[in-house]
């Protein structure tokens, strides 16, 4: 055996992993097929300060480039609720350097982290369930007694082992841009919905601070078009980017789906986007696709204590769907039902949330990773269900 584990990708899933079996003393690499960790970023960097602290991380100052208190949400007529609970939520990240300082972590815990090195395929062999094949910096074969693919969205090498994959309709194009001299509040973030601006999900303003922000788009189709257009026409967002600078873009897929079915196979485990665990609400994966990684470490390095027997390892999918798929699923329930309605009843929804006082609930119970418990509150809230049966007069009969 070359190794006790092997990590196939070095993005947050497959480093949180990494780190927990290497802690308890055992032999871990780290494949990235990217020349650094962290590059090319793809993700709008929006981490919650309750998020970081279940998963017990405290970012180093380079890290953060800014703090949020809140976020005001538009429907497509220009209504808006702000959700604020007057302290900073969230952190504004900056995603490269994110990654790279968790890849520095592990590196001091004893990950071994490979850049410039791509996972080609699993090869089957003789006395163990698999070796990998890479490619780049090195080019061989390695075995391991554990496998954890942590490829992202794109799913080659887990649907190559038998295990199924994230749903090609359940991916969403992303494209953003960071831009400077915009007229924001640096404390909010701005969320737009509409079928013209971004249908199936929403666009968004985060503040980077110093009138610096990522403007971005997730949408079933053309994400760069439909934010190009955003920003030239869009009532509020043309005035809040009046004049801007664009700095850098950057696309990337979102994920509105439910985790796949089985995340588990003989000595191989799948973790973060791979498996879909996202918030199909915002496509957010860090801190639940962290929680759940750093659970798999767990199980594996048990199972590395005790012997090689993989049944052991089946008890990932287990445990994991205990702790995230009835908070998955409800996240994911509420944004087919926000995706099913015309622009009028979006507008619906936003003016009697505003109007009924149900943004009560939504401060005293929200959070920003664990929805699930605030969505069922709010349903079972009779002001909601009044909500509901107006909007629904609104669903789109075309989906």
């Amino acid at each position: 055996m070359d190794h006790d584990a092997i990590v196939i990708g070095g993005g947050p899933a497959g480093l949180f992993a990494a780190t927990e079996i290497a802690k308890r003393g055992f032999d871990v690499r780290v494949l990235e097929e990217h020349e650094r960790v962290g590059e090319p970023d793809h993700c709008a960097g929006l981490l919650s300060a309750s998020g970081l602290k279940r998963l017990g991380v405290k970012l180093p100052d380079e890290v953060v480039q800014n703090t949020v208190s809140g976020a005001k949400i538009y429907s497509p007529s220009g209504y808006s609720i702000t959700v604020e609970r007057g302290k900073r939520e969230a952190h504004v990240i900056d995603r490269r350097r994110f990654d790279a300082w968790l890849a520095t972590r592990a590196v001091d815990l004893g990950v071994e982290v490979t850049t410039n090195t791509r996972a080609s395929e699993f090869v089957k062999a003789e006395l163990f369930n698999h070796r990998i094949r890479v490619r780049g910096k090195i080019n061989t074969e390695l075995t391991s007694k554990a496998y954890i693919i942590a490829e992202g969205s794109r799913c080659r090498l887990t649907g190559s082992v038998g295990l199924p994959i994230v749903k090609k309709s359940n991916k969403y194009s992303a494209f953003q841009y960071e831009v400077s001299g915009v007229n924001i509040d640096d404390e909010i973030v701005e969320m737009f919905y509409g079928r013209n601006v971004a249908p199936g999900f929403f666009a968004w303003i985060i503040p980077l601070g110093e009138r610096r922000a990522r403007v971005g788009l997730a949408a079933r189709d053309k994400s760069k078009i439909r934010l190009d257009a955003l920003i030239q026409h869009h009532r509020i967002v043309s005035k809040r980017l009046e004049g801007a600078k664009i700095e850098r873009s950057l696309g990337g897929i979102v994920l509105v789906g439910m985790p796949i079915a089985r995340m588990t196979i003989r000595n191989i485990v799948v973790v973060g986007d791979a498996a879909g665990i996202v918030k199909a609400t915002t496509g957010g994966g860090i801190i639940l696709g962290g929680l759940t990684a750093r659970l798999a470490g767990k199980i594996i390095a048990e199972n590395l204590s005790t012997g090689t027997d993989t049944s052991k390892v089946q008890q990932y999918e287990k445990q994991c769907k205990s702790l995230v798929f009835d908070e998955l699923r409800t996240m994911y329930l509420a944004q087919r039902a926000l995706s099913s309605l015309s622009d009028k009843g979006l507008d619906s929804i936003i003016k009697d949330t505003a109007n009924l006082g149900l943004l009560d609930v939504v401060k005293s119970e929200g959070d920003m990773d664990l929805q699930g418990r605030v969505i069922k509150r709010l349903l079972a809230d009779p002001r909601m269900v009044l909500t509901g049966l107006r909007a629904i007069r609104y669903i789109n009969p075309f989906l």
